[in-house]
């Protein structure tokens, strides 16, 4: 029995991870600093493929005998400094117990990991939460140097959630730098290395909260996939399918441009080919892929959960936003939108509406008063949601938002790189 090969989801690891060797080699380099002072903020759109970038440091760090600690941060919870702080010393339990070998536990020396003595260190530590937090962190030499580990690399995926709160009171990310600038000032202690994974937004988090964030990490932005690596993400995994199947090269130059270089989009139509080739017997024609049921399933995979919460005024606003002219920038603004509505919104509701769907997770600051969609194509599916677009090649000759870069081309007229940064174009979507 053939296993499809393909996982579109959030955060599964691919089959073949392509395109990603410069940020891999640039971590590996990190790795061998003696002294950690150069962190990472890993970020990017939804589908870019953080969270699957992140799992591969993962491996990369613990071969290179380093302790990875890290977690994923809910968008459902509010942290606040004490949270982050009991979430990190839950983490580094649970981390060290498991490196920590045999014989070091029988001498009892793992026992100084569990997560209630280092709860037990924190409460009886004066001070705020960040004078806690370093002083365990500090104090983890020891075990550190009997796990015969090089450091400890704190990792956080959804880091976005960690943005100070100063109506609260609560600055979970000022803590989180703080605390770890002034481990990396110190000399002779644990090495720690800071990991962070999110929406672009994390980065205007951690300007916000010290401005000589700047230094202290390396941004890498994620975008889509190189049309060659495209191809060997896609392709790749398909060999080891033929036989039995039988894909033609036009089939696979079609789903290729199909993923137009998203991530998740080679996940998703590689799993949707092998599917229809195996429900049709190892062979299809170039004009059957993809099926009509493909949108739905497109939808319910990367953008529904967020579009279902919406109500109905927010779905109004959302389809103004979907319907701009195609030569408009990729972000926008709170009287951009009002403009757009003729008469429909006041500059003041459309700054309410646009405050609210970030709050929901669908747009995102690109700098102060300017919006954008975190997740690819999203007016392509608030316009098959409006319109209850049917057919398959009606939906992907809609002017989606294009979050170029100019390194997917095929080198047809209306895809030059010079102009994809500040413009939104057409995908040439299923025009054979």
């Amino acid at each position: 029995m053939i296993e499809n090969p393909y996982r579109p989801g959030a955060g599964h690891m691919p089959p073949f991870l392509a395109g990603r060797e410069k940020e891999e080699e640039h971590f590996r380099k990190l790795l061998r600093q003696n002294f950690a002072t150069e962190n990472i903020l890993i970020t990017g759109l939804r589908g870019m493929g953080k969270t699957v970038l992140l799992a591969h440091l993962k491996q990369l760090a613990e071969s290179a005998g380093w302790i990875w600690v890290g977690n994923d941060l809910s968008e459902s919870s509010s942290l606040s400094e004490e949270r982050l702080a009991l979430r990190i010393l839950t983490d580094i339990s649970e981390s060290l117990g498991r490196v920590l070998n045999a014989s070091e536990k029988e001498q009892g020396e793992s026992t100084n990991a569990s997560f209630e003595a280092l709860r037990n260190m924190y409460e009886f530590t004066p001070g705020l939460p960040s004078d806690r937090l370093r002083n365990v962190l500090q104090r983890l030499g020891s075990l550190v140097k009997s796990a015969k580990a090089r450091g400890i690399v704190l990792a956080y995926d959804e880091a976005q959630c960690l943005n100070d709160r100063a109506d609260h009171n609560e600055f979970p990310m000022s803590m989180l730098i703080e605390t770890i600038a002034s481990l990396q000032r110190k000399t002779g202690t644990t090495q720690y290395l800071l990991v962070l994974c999110g929406l672009p937004q994390t980065q205007d988090a951690l300007t916000e909260a010290r401005t000589y964030t700047e230094r202290m990490f390396n941004v890498i932005t994620l975008e889509r996939l190189s049309r060659a690596d495209t191809h060997a993400a896609f392709v790749t995994p398909l060999k080891r399918l033929m036989p039995p199947l039988c894909i033609s090269r036009e089939l696979i130059d079609k789903a290729v441009d199909l993923t137009h270089g998203y991530p998740y989009l080679i996940q998703f139509f590689g799993k949707e080919l092998v599917d229809e080739l195996l429900q049709n017997g190892g062979t299809l024609p170039v004009d059957k892929f993809p099926s009509s049921s493909v949108l739905n399933r497109l939808d319910s995979g990367l953008f529904a959960a967020r579009w279902n919460k919406t109500t109905d005024k927010q779905r109004e606003v959302l389809n103004i936003i979907a319907c701009r002219p195609a030569e408009s920038s990729i972000d926008f603004s709170a009287q951009e939108i009002a403009e757009q509505s003729v008469g429909e919104l006041t500059n003041g509701q459309a700054t309410q509406m646009l405050q609210a769907l970030t709050d929901r997770g669908l747009l995102y600051r690109t700098r102060h008063g300017r919006y954008a969609f975190t997740v690819p194509m999203s007016e392509i599916m608030i316009l098959r949601r409006m319109r209850d677009v049917a057919r398959v090649e009606d939906s992907w000759l809609m002017p989606p938002l294009a979050h170029q870069n100019g390194a997917f081309s095929n080198g047809t007229e209306g895809n030059r790189p010079e102009d994809l940064p500040t413009s939104r174009k057409r995908w040439r979507w299923l025009r054979t």
